[in-house]
């Protein structure tokens, strides 16, 4: 599953979270931190991947770890998989790294089945990200009801931050007065590739919530009117150099979600041993 050398600080270790952020369940805003891991997997390799990525989850679960994660394999653009995990700060993210350093024994363990995982990988990315609230849009979602996020990925020209982030400021204001009917979380990145970086998640229940999208879209440009469309088009036109869009689906066999993920979904999010 997850980078190696995120494995190995895990050891000494991707829309979804830590158990500190779910002592209940139920919609939870996101986590401050967000760690997104992205895999390359081999063609063909899907379910062997898959295989190892349970076995990870099983080492996991004996060694009562407490660092939770949510995988997920992507329906769109190349083979991936992409695993995300929350922290609530850097303290906790740091604790969670080294929890498994008195058990080495699981230690052991998880470093067989990362060098096995190698096998099925042909490359890996970890970003680090922290959340703009002031970016972000909507309701808090329950994350153990989702089964697919939309992945948005913006980098954005050097100098460029302010023009981009007041941009993306006017569309929330015309997403709230059209009722823009979505949820998505906005992270800045902060470490783990060029900068300036964004990405925004968008968790569904449905891939069927896309269907309604024109309408909502058309609601949106009929608040922004020709001019504001005009003006947003030259903003992002200025300030953005590149938009990569991707879909993914939820799998349980790549996740090691936490107590409350599950109980929202015992039936999903429960694998059974094979």
């Amino acid at each position: 599953m997850i980078h190696t050398t995120v494995r190995s600080l895990a050891s000494r270790l991707v829309f979804l979270l830590a158990p500190v952020l779910l002592a209940q369940s139920g919609p939870m805003p996101p986590p401050p931190l967000m760690l997104f891991v992205r895999e390359e997997v081999k063609p063909g390799h899907g379910s062997a991947h898959a295989a190892t990525e349970s076995a990870w989850t099983r080492a996991m679960v004996k060694a009562k770890a407490t660092d939770h994660y949510l995988g997920m394999t992507a329906l769109t653009g190349s083979s991936e998989a992409l695993f995300i995990m929350g922290y609530a700060t850097y303290a906790d993210w740091e604790a969670k790294q080294n929890e498994l350093d008195s058990n080495p024994a699981a230690k052991k363990e998880i470093d067989k089945i990362a060098r096995e995982d190698g096998d099925h990988i042909t490359g890996t990315r970890t970003w680090l990200g922290s959340w703009r609230k002031d970016l972000s849009f909507g309701a808090p979602v329950e994350i153990g009801k989702m089964r697919y996020m939309r992945t948005r990925t913006f980098r954005i020209k050097q100098g460029q931050n302010k023009a981009f982030e007041e941009g993306v400021k006017t569309a929330l204001a015309a997403y709230e007065k059209s009722k823009y009917p979505a949820s998505f979380a906005f992270y800045e990145i902060v470490a783990g590739t060029g900068s300036p970086t964004f990405v925004v998640l968008r968790p569904m229940k449905t891939l069927g919530e896309m269907d309604a999208m024109d309408m909502a879209d058309k609601a949106f440009r009929e608040v922004l009117g020709d001019e504001g469309q005009k003006a947003m088009a030259k903003v992002f036109g200025e300030s953005v150099n590149v938009v990569e869009n991707q879909l993914f689906a939820f799998s349980p066999k790549l996740s090691f979600p936490g107590p409350q993920t599950i109980a929202s979904d015992p039936a999903f999010w429960t694998v059974k041993a094979e």
